[in-house]
Protein backbone atom coordinates (compact mmCIF):
# COMPACT_ATOMS: atom_id res chain seq x y z
CA UNK A 1 0.00 0.00 0.00
CA UNK A 2 5.35 0.73 -0.60
CA UNK A 3 3.90 0.79 -0.98
CA UNK A 4 3.19 1.00 1.26
CA UNK A 5 -0.90 -0.05 3.20
CA UNK A 6 -3.04 -1.51 5.67
CA UNK A 7 -2.28 -3.45 8.80
CA UNK A 8 -5.33 -5.29 10.10
CA UNK A 9 -6.50 -4.41 14.31
CA UNK A 10 -6.57 -7.71 16.50
CA UNK A 11 -9.83 -8.62 17.76
CA UNK A 12 -10.22 -10.06 21.19
CA UNK A 13 -11.61 -13.61 21.52
CA UNK A 14 -12.87 -15.18 24.42
CA UNK A 15 -14.53 -18.87 24.79
CA UNK A 16 -18.41 -18.73 24.59
CA UNK A 17 -19.27 -21.48 26.93
CA UNK A 18 -16.33 -22.74 29.06
CA UNK A 19 -12.63 -22.56 29.42
CA UNK A 20 -12.78 -25.62 27.35
CA UNK A 21 -14.67 -24.17 24.26
CA UNK A 22 -12.98 -23.91 20.75
CA UNK A 23 -15.94 -21.45 19.79
CA UNK A 24 -14.19 -17.84 18.72
CA UNK A 25 -16.14 -14.81 19.80
CA UNK A 26 -16.51 -12.53 16.74
CA UNK A 27 -16.04 -9.61 19.44
CA UNK A 28 -14.47 -8.92 22.87
CA UNK A 29 -17.12 -9.29 25.53
CA UNK A 30 -16.53 -6.60 27.93
CA UNK A 31 -15.99 -3.91 25.44
CA UNK A 32 -18.49 -4.58 22.35
CA UNK A 33 -21.64 -2.50 22.90
CA UNK A 34 -24.75 -4.07 21.90
CA UNK A 35 -27.47 -2.34 19.66
CA UNK A 36 -30.70 -2.56 17.21
CA UNK A 37 -29.60 -4.56 14.70
CA UNK A 38 -27.10 -7.45 16.56
CA UNK A 39 -28.16 -10.82 16.23
CA UNK A 40 -26.73 -13.45 19.40
CA UNK A 41 -27.18 -16.38 19.92
CA UNK A 42 -28.32 -17.49 23.13
CA UNK A 43 -27.49 -21.08 24.73
CA UNK A 44 -29.82 -22.81 27.74
CA UNK A 45 -28.37 -25.76 29.70
CA UNK A 46 -29.79 -27.75 33.06
CA UNK A 47 -33.03 -27.73 34.13
CA UNK A 48 -35.94 -30.48 32.71
CA UNK A 49 -35.72 -30.87 28.95
CA UNK A 50 -39.23 -31.37 28.89
CA UNK A 51 -40.36 -28.35 31.29
CA UNK A 52 -38.15 -25.81 29.36
CA UNK A 53 -39.86 -27.15 26.30
CA UNK A 54 -43.19 -26.61 27.35
CA UNK A 55 -42.43 -23.36 28.44
CA UNK A 56 -40.88 -22.41 24.70
CA UNK A 57 -37.26 -22.20 25.95
CA UNK A 58 -35.18 -23.62 23.22
CA UNK A 59 -31.67 -25.04 23.84
CA UNK A 60 -30.34 -23.12 21.34
CA UNK A 61 -31.61 -19.92 19.94
CA UNK A 62 -30.54 -16.91 17.69
CA UNK A 63 -32.29 -13.39 18.46
CA UNK A 64 -32.22 -9.88 16.97
CA UNK A 65 -31.85 -6.93 19.13
CA UNK A 66 -35.54 -4.91 18.20
CA UNK A 67 -35.23 -1.31 17.34
CA UNK A 68 -36.03 -0.77 20.38
CA UNK A 69 -32.66 -2.18 22.19
CA UNK A 70 -34.66 -5.14 23.77
CA UNK A 71 -33.59 -8.79 23.34
CA UNK A 72 -36.89 -11.12 23.25
CA UNK A 73 -36.05 -14.72 24.58
CA UNK A 74 -38.59 -17.20 23.49
CA UNK A 75 -39.68 -18.83 27.23
CA UNK A 76 -37.45 -16.40 29.27
CA UNK A 77 -38.79 -12.67 28.13
CA UNK A 78 -37.58 -9.25 27.25
CA UNK A 79 -34.83 -7.25 28.38
CA UNK A 80 -32.89 -4.72 27.31
CA UNK A 81 -29.36 -5.06 26.18
CA UNK A 82 -29.11 -1.42 24.23
CA UNK A 83 -25.05 0.18 25.01
CA UNK A 84 -24.23 -2.83 27.23
CA UNK A 85 -21.58 -5.37 26.85
CA UNK A 86 -22.33 -8.46 25.94
CA UNK A 87 -21.02 -9.65 29.37
CA UNK A 88 -23.58 -7.64 31.32
CA UNK A 89 -26.21 -8.58 28.55
CA UNK A 90 -25.59 -12.19 29.53
CA UNK A 91 -25.96 -11.43 33.39
CA UNK A 92 -29.03 -9.57 32.57
CA UNK A 93 -30.51 -12.27 30.95
CA UNK A 94 -29.39 -14.88 33.28
CA UNK A 95 -30.93 -13.28 36.24
CA UNK A 96 -34.06 -12.82 34.36
CA UNK A 97 -34.31 -16.64 33.47
CA UNK A 98 -33.36 -17.41 37.34
CA UNK A 99 -36.54 -16.07 38.30
CA UNK A 100 -38.44 -18.57 36.29
CA UNK A 101 -35.82 -21.50 36.76
CA UNK A 102 -33.36 -20.89 38.68
CA UNK A 103 -31.43 -24.47 38.18
CA UNK A 104 -30.44 -23.11 34.60
CA UNK A 105 -27.22 -21.19 33.22
CA UNK A 106 -27.81 -19.15 30.29
CA UNK A 107 -25.05 -17.97 28.12
CA UNK A 108 -24.88 -15.24 25.18
CA UNK A 109 -22.82 -14.19 22.50
CA UNK A 110 -22.40 -12.36 19.20
CA UNK A 111 -23.53 -14.05 16.29
CA UNK A 112 -23.64 -11.27 13.81
CA UNK A 113 -22.83 -7.70 13.91
CA UNK A 114 -25.82 -5.14 12.95
CA UNK A 115 -25.07 -3.08 10.15
CA UNK A 116 -23.74 0.59 9.93
CA UNK A 117 -23.91 4.03 7.56
CA UNK A 118 -20.73 5.68 7.67
CA UNK A 119 -19.82 8.84 5.38
CA UNK A 120 -15.31 9.13 4.75
CA UNK A 121 -14.42 12.52 3.50
CA UNK A 122 -11.29 14.75 3.37
CA UNK A 123 -8.13 12.99 1.90
CA UNK A 124 -9.22 9.81 0.69
CA UNK A 125 -9.38 8.57 -2.89
CA UNK A 126 -13.09 7.74 -2.83
CA UNK A 127 -15.12 9.83 -0.21
CA UNK A 128 -18.47 8.51 0.11
CA UNK A 129 -21.05 6.96 2.48
CA UNK A 130 -20.64 3.01 3.42
CA UNK A 131 -22.01 0.12 5.08
CA UNK A 132 -19.60 -1.71 7.29
CA UNK A 133 -20.45 -3.68 10.54
CA UNK A 134 -20.27 -2.62 14.07
CA UNK A 135 -16.88 -4.34 14.40
CA UNK A 136 -15.39 -2.40 11.55
CA UNK A 137 -12.89 0.79 13.15
CA UNK A 138 -11.67 3.39 10.88
CA UNK A 139 -8.95 2.10 9.12
CA UNK A 140 -11.61 -0.46 7.56
CA UNK A 141 -13.42 2.65 6.38
CA UNK A 142 -11.11 4.07 4.67
CA UNK A 143 -9.62 1.45 3.14
CA UNK A 144 -13.47 0.72 1.47
CA UNK A 145 -13.01 4.36 0.45
CA UNK A 146 -9.83 3.61 -1.55
CA UNK A 147 -7.36 4.22 0.97
CA UNK A 148 -5.62 7.54 2.22
CA UNK A 149 -4.97 9.65 -0.63
CA UNK A 150 -1.37 10.72 -2.22
CA UNK A 151 -0.77 14.09 -0.14
CA UNK A 152 -3.22 12.90 3.00
CA UNK A 153 -2.39 12.63 6.69
CA UNK A 154 -2.90 9.33 8.36
CA UNK A 155 -4.33 11.46 11.22
CA UNK A 156 -8.06 12.87 11.32
CA UNK A 157 -11.35 13.01 13.23
CA UNK A 158 -14.47 10.74 13.67
CA UNK A 159 -17.41 12.74 14.41
CA UNK A 160 -19.93 10.48 16.09
CA UNK A 161 -24.06 11.12 15.91
CA UNK A 162 -23.96 11.39 19.62
CA UNK A 163 -22.02 14.47 19.10
CA UNK A 164 -18.57 12.90 20.34
CA UNK A 165 -15.22 13.73 18.43
CA UNK A 166 -12.39 10.94 18.53
CA UNK A 167 -9.17 11.36 17.43
CA UNK A 168 -7.97 8.97 14.88
CA UNK A 169 -4.41 8.40 13.79
CA UNK A 170 -3.22 5.62 11.33
CA UNK A 171 0.01 5.42 11.97
CA UNK A 172 1.71 2.19 13.33
CA UNK A 173 2.73 2.39 17.21
CA UNK A 174 6.51 1.84 17.58
CA UNK A 175 7.09 -1.73 18.41
CA UNK A 176 3.62 -3.20 16.97
CA UNK A 177 1.41 -3.72 14.45
CA UNK A 178 -1.46 -1.38 16.11
CA UNK A 179 -2.55 2.17 14.93
CA UNK A 180 -2.12 4.81 17.13
CA UNK A 181 -5.73 5.57 17.62
CA UNK A 182 -8.03 3.40 15.21
CA UNK A 183 -11.70 3.44 16.92
CA UNK A 184 -14.94 1.73 16.12
CA UNK A 185 -16.86 2.87 13.99
CA UNK A 186 -20.35 4.29 15.27
CA UNK A 187 -23.72 4.54 13.28
CA UNK A 188 -23.97 7.58 11.34
CA UNK A 189 -20.35 8.98 11.76
CA UNK A 190 -18.25 11.85 9.88
CA UNK A 191 -14.61 10.90 9.63
CA UNK A 192 -12.49 13.26 7.59
CA UNK A 193 -8.74 12.62 6.97
CA UNK A 194 -6.88 15.91 7.29
CA UNK A 195 -4.17 16.89 4.44
CA UNK A 196 -0.42 16.72 5.02
CA UNK A 197 1.32 19.19 7.03
CA UNK A 198 5.09 19.10 7.17
CA UNK A 199 5.24 16.61 4.60
CA UNK A 200 8.26 13.88 3.77
CA UNK A 201 7.83 12.20 -0.05
CA UNK A 202 7.82 8.26 0.04
CA UNK A 203 8.84 6.89 -3.36
CA UNK A 204 8.38 2.80 -4.00
CA UNK A 205 9.13 0.55 -6.38
CA UNK A 206 6.41 0.94 -8.60
CA UNK A 207 6.67 4.71 -8.56
CA UNK A 208 3.67 4.96 -6.18
CA UNK A 209 4.04 7.97 -4.41
CA UNK A 210 3.06 8.44 -0.86
CA UNK A 211 3.19 11.44 1.89
CA UNK A 212 4.03 11.15 5.19
CA UNK A 213 3.54 13.63 8.23
CA UNK A 214 7.21 14.13 10.18
CA UNK A 215 7.08 14.24 13.41
CA UNK A 216 9.74 16.52 15.12
CA UNK A 217 13.45 15.30 15.17
CA UNK A 218 12.53 12.63 12.67
CA UNK A 219 14.89 10.15 10.80
CA UNK A 220 14.71 7.31 8.26
CA UNK A 221 14.58 4.85 10.56
CA UNK A 222 11.86 6.37 12.80
CA UNK A 223 9.95 6.84 9.94
CA UNK A 224 9.85 3.39 8.45
CA UNK A 225 8.83 2.83 12.23
CA UNK A 226 5.61 4.34 11.90
CA UNK A 227 5.28 2.49 8.22
CA UNK A 228 4.99 -0.85 10.52
CA UNK A 229 8.73 -1.44 10.24
CA UNK A 230 11.06 -2.50 7.24
CA UNK A 231 9.93 -5.04 4.98
CA UNK A 232 12.06 -8.29 4.03
CA UNK A 233 12.54 -7.10 0.48
CA UNK A 234 14.26 -3.56 1.61
CA UNK A 235 17.69 -2.70 0.19
CA UNK A 236 18.66 -0.42 3.00
CA UNK A 237 22.24 -0.01 0.89
CA UNK A 238 20.39 1.73 -2.51
CA UNK A 239 17.78 3.62 -0.14
CA UNK A 240 18.59 7.70 -0.19
CA UNK A 241 17.26 11.05 0.81
CA UNK A 242 16.77 13.18 -2.31
CA UNK A 243 17.09 17.42 -0.98
CA UNK A 244 16.95 19.31 -3.70
CA UNK A 245 20.46 17.80 -6.10
CA UNK A 246 21.78 15.96 -3.13
CA UNK A 247 21.02 11.94 -2.62
CA UNK A 248 21.49 11.12 1.08
CA UNK A 249 22.12 7.90 2.02
CA UNK A 250 20.12 6.38 4.79
CA UNK A 251 22.54 3.31 5.78
CA UNK A 252 26.23 3.15 6.63
CA UNK A 253 27.93 -0.55 5.98
CA UNK A 254 29.57 -0.55 9.13
CA UNK A 255 27.22 1.64 11.78
CA UNK A 256 24.30 0.58 10.15
CA UNK A 257 20.92 3.53 9.93
CA UNK A 258 22.38 7.23 9.72
CA UNK A 259 21.51 9.72 12.13
CA UNK A 260 19.98 12.40 8.79
CA UNK A 261 17.16 13.74 9.82
CA UNK A 262 14.50 14.34 7.70
CA UNK A 263 12.97 18.13 7.13
CA UNK A 264 9.82 18.66 5.39
CA UNK A 265 9.98 18.38 1.34
CA UNK A 266 12.24 15.97 1.13
CA UNK A 267 11.83 12.81 -0.80
CA UNK A 268 12.93 9.34 0.17
CA UNK A 269 13.67 6.51 -2.50
CA UNK A 270 12.43 3.06 -1.11
CA UNK A 271 14.92 0.58 -2.84
CA UNK A 272 13.02 -3.05 -3.01
CA UNK A 273 16.37 -6.11 -3.62
CA UNK A 274 14.14 -6.54 -7.03
CA UNK A 275 13.99 -3.34 -7.96
CA UNK A 276 15.17 -2.92 -11.52
CA UNK A 277 16.02 -1.03 -14.51
CA UNK A 278 14.90 -2.28 -17.73
CA UNK A 279 17.21 -2.00 -20.81
CA UNK A 280 16.37 -3.05 -24.14
CA UNK A 281 16.70 -2.06 -28.33
CA UNK A 282 19.93 -2.22 -29.53
CA UNK A 283 22.56 -3.56 -26.79
CA UNK A 284 24.42 -6.68 -26.27
CA UNK A 285 22.07 -8.30 -23.16
CA UNK A 286 18.74 -6.77 -23.44
CA UNK A 287 16.60 -7.42 -19.95
CA UNK A 288 16.66 -6.21 -16.65
CA UNK A 289 19.59 -4.19 -14.45
CA UNK A 290 19.73 -4.09 -10.55
CA UNK A 291 18.52 -0.19 -9.84
CA UNK A 292 21.04 1.75 -8.26
CA UNK A 293 19.98 5.37 -7.46
CA UNK A 294 23.72 6.66 -8.38
CA UNK A 295 24.35 4.93 -11.34
CA UNK A 296 23.16 6.93 -14.82
CA UNK A 297 21.93 5.68 -18.10
CA UNK A 298 25.40 5.00 -19.29
CA UNK A 299 25.67 2.45 -16.75
CA UNK A 300 22.54 0.56 -17.06
CA UNK A 301 23.40 0.43 -20.73
CA UNK A 302 27.24 -0.77 -20.24
CA UNK A 303 25.98 -3.00 -17.78
CA UNK A 304 23.61 -4.66 -20.04
CA UNK A 305 26.49 -5.46 -22.47
CA UNK A 306 26.85 -1.89 -23.97
CA UNK A 307 25.42 -1.00 -27.44
CA UNK A 308 26.00 -2.80 -30.31
CA UNK A 309 27.57 -2.15 -33.99
CA UNK A 310 24.10 -1.15 -35.17
CA UNK A 311 22.85 1.16 -32.77
CA UNK A 312 22.19 4.92 -33.09
CA UNK A 313 22.63 7.61 -30.73
CA UNK A 314 19.22 8.00 -29.91
CA UNK A 315 18.31 6.48 -26.08
CA UNK A 316 14.70 6.56 -25.10
CA UNK A 317 13.75 6.67 -21.20
CA UNK A 318 10.17 5.27 -20.49
CA UNK A 319 8.07 5.34 -17.48
CA UNK A 320 4.67 4.31 -16.15
CA UNK A 321 4.11 3.61 -20.19
CA UNK A 322 5.19 7.08 -21.39
CA UNK A 323 8.31 8.93 -22.70
CA UNK A 324 10.10 11.31 -19.93
CA UNK A 325 11.48 13.98 -21.32
CA UNK A 326 15.12 14.42 -19.30
CA UNK A 327 16.63 17.84 -18.28
CA UNK A 328 20.40 16.62 -19.05
CA UNK A 329 21.95 14.41 -21.84
CA UNK A 330 20.46 11.14 -21.82
CA UNK A 331 23.68 9.15 -20.84
CA UNK A 332 24.19 11.50 -17.82
CA UNK A 333 20.79 10.95 -16.52
CA UNK A 334 19.61 9.24 -13.41
CA UNK A 335 16.45 7.08 -13.45
CA UNK A 336 14.16 5.63 -10.96
CA UNK A 337 13.07 2.21 -9.91
CA UNK A 338 10.76 0.72 -12.93
CA UNK A 339 12.25 3.09 -15.77
CA UNK A 340 12.60 1.12 -18.86
CA UNK A 341 15.62 2.65 -21.65
CA UNK A 342 15.45 1.28 -25.37
CA UNK A 343 18.72 2.23 -27.22
CA UNK A 344 17.62 2.89 -30.69
CA UNK A 345 18.81 0.88 -33.83
CA UNK A 346 20.74 3.27 -36.45
CA UNK A 347 18.36 4.87 -38.93
CA UNK A 348 20.18 2.19 -41.76
CA UNK A 349 19.39 -0.84 -39.46
CA UNK A 350 15.84 -0.02 -38.70
CA UNK A 351 15.37 0.69 -42.32
CA UNK A 352 17.45 -2.29 -43.89
CA UNK A 353 14.80 -4.47 -45.33
CA UNK A 354 13.10 -1.21 -46.87
CA UNK A 355 16.33 -0.23 -48.56
CA UNK A 356 17.36 -3.32 -49.54
CA UNK A 357 13.72 -3.66 -51.21
CA UNK A 358 14.58 -0.45 -52.74
CA UNK A 359 17.95 -1.33 -53.98
CA UNK A 360 16.55 -4.70 -55.53
CA UNK A 361 14.13 -2.26 -57.46
CA UNK A 362 16.30 -0.34 -59.15
CA UNK A 363 18.80 -3.06 -60.06
CA UNK A 364 15.43 -4.80 -61.50
CA UNK A 365 15.04 -1.33 -62.98
CA UNK A 366 17.84 -0.96 -64.52
CA UNK A 367 18.79 -4.72 -65.84
CA UNK A 368 15.35 -3.71 -67.86
CA UNK A 369 15.90 -1.09 -69.43
CA UNK A 370 19.50 -2.25 -70.43
CA UNK A 371 17.65 -5.47 -72.12
CA UNK A 372 15.06 -3.14 -73.98
CA UNK A 373 17.94 -1.04 -75.12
Amino acid sequence: MVILGSVPSPLSSQNLLSPGSSVLELADRSTYLLGPGDIVSVVVEGGSSQVLLGAGVSPWTQCAVGGDGYLSVSGIGAVSVNGITIDEAQHTLQRKAAGYYPSIRVTLSLAKPRMLRVSVGGMVDQPGTYQLTALSRVSDAVMMAGGVSTYGSRRGTMYSDYGDTLYVDLNIRPGSVSYVSDPFLTNNADIIISVCVNPVYLLSAANALETRELQPRENFESLLARMGGISGNISLHDCRIVRGETLIPVWNQEEGFTDTELVPGDTVILVSLRDSITVGGAVGIPGSVAYNPESTVLDYIITAGGPVSTAGSDIIVQRNGREIELDENAEDARLLPGDIVNVNYSWFSRNGAMISLITSAISIGLTIYAISN
